[in-house]
Order: C-alpha cells, then sequence, then structure tokens
C-alpha cells in the first residue's frame, strides 16, 4: 500500500491520483448530488429544434436555489433583462458541460488505495469539477471569505466546513501539480 494521497506528477507529465476509501465515497456523493442539481429539468422542454441543436432554453431563467445561482451566476449583475437574455442562449450548455465533466470525474475516481494518472487534458476537468463542489458546499454550509473558520454550535455545519477544507486542499494540491 502506498503512502501516498492526494495528486502527484509523474515523469511522464501526468499526475497521479490517490486517495482512501471514505474519501472516494465523499467524492462519490458530493458529485452525484452537483449533477442531479445541475441536470436541466425536461419539464415544458423546448420543441424548437434549432432552439434545441443550439442551445437556446427558453425556459432557462435565474435560479432560485442558491447554490444553482453559484454554480450559473447571472452574467450582468446591474442588468437584469440582459442577464437573462444570456442565461437563455448559454444556460442550458453550462449545465450540460458541467454536468458531463462531473460524469467524467464521477466514472475516474480511483478505487480506494489505487492509484490513477490523469492525463495533462484532462487537469482541467478534474480542477472545476472540484471548484463546483467546493461552491455548492460552500453556499450550503453558508461559508464565506469571512467565517471561514469559525466554529458553530451545529456539528453539521462543522462537519461541511471540514469537508470544504478538505475540498480546498485538494484543489489546492492539483494546481500545485498543475504549475509543477
Amino acid at each position: 500500500m502506498s503512502t501516498q494521497r492526494g495528486f502527484k506528477k509523474t515523469p511522464d507529465k501526468e499526475i497521479s491520483f490517490q486517495i482512501e476509501a471514505l474519501e472516494v465515497s465523499l467524492l462519490t456523493s458530493l458529485i452525484e448530488q452537483v449533477i442531479l442539481l445541475l441536470t436541466p429539468q425536461n419539464s415544458k422542454e423546448n420543441n424548437d429544434p434549432l432552439a434545441k441543436m443550439v442551445g437556446i432554453d427558453s425556459t432557462a431563467k435565474t435560479p432560485d436555489d442558491e447554490v444553482l445561482l453559484r454554480l450559473l451566476p447571472d452574467a450582468y449583475q446591474s442588468d437584469k433583462q440582459a442577464s437573462a437574455e444570456f442565461r437563455r442562449f448559454t444556460e442550458r450548455s453550462l449545465r450540460e458541460l458541467k454536468v458531463k465533466r462531473a460524469n467524467f470525474v464521477l466514472e475516474n475516481l480511483p478505487e480506494p488505495e489505487q492509484i490513477i494518472s490523469i492525463k495533462p487534458k484532462d487537469f482541467e476537468t478534474w480542477l472545476t469539477v472540484l471548484n463546483d463542489l467546493r461552491l455548492a458546499l460552500g453556499v450550503r454550509a453558508g461559508i464565506t471569505e469571512n467565517n471561514e473558520e469559525e466554529i458553530s454550535e451545529d456539528l453539521e455545519i462543522d462537519h461541511a466546513r471540514d469537508i470544504y477544507s478538505w475540498l480546498t486542499w485538494l484543489q489546492s494540491n492539483l494546481l500545485e501539480e498543475m504549475s509543477s
């Protein structure tokens, strides 16, 4: 059994990745939840074949869910109409891309104690999925830059903060290895 944990650049410019069984389960669960959240709803599916082909979603609107809003933010904070128009043309494809990337990482997670190799072309995918997980968990746990280190009275929030810190470490570790 190897003592390596996390990401490590290899001589062939790939990045190896290994985590413990509990961490694999945790990442699997988090990724599955984000996929579920991002998967577009098919109620009132757009029937225009051209709109469907180019990814226009006439039903796209600013999400009510704070996590979705963080993952799919308004493009223009000061212009709601321009933001709505931008969302109509981009949200479906952005959701699909995020789900595709999340599924890729989910399918390529290592088995417990297994070391996998990540190819340079996939570095960005891993990085963006880890970032999406951090953003989603941060919103759910109420983590902001101002209160990231606070200890709360709520054990669930404290556990979420621990997981958030671990995801931050994973993301930083990957970034460090990408630039080494």
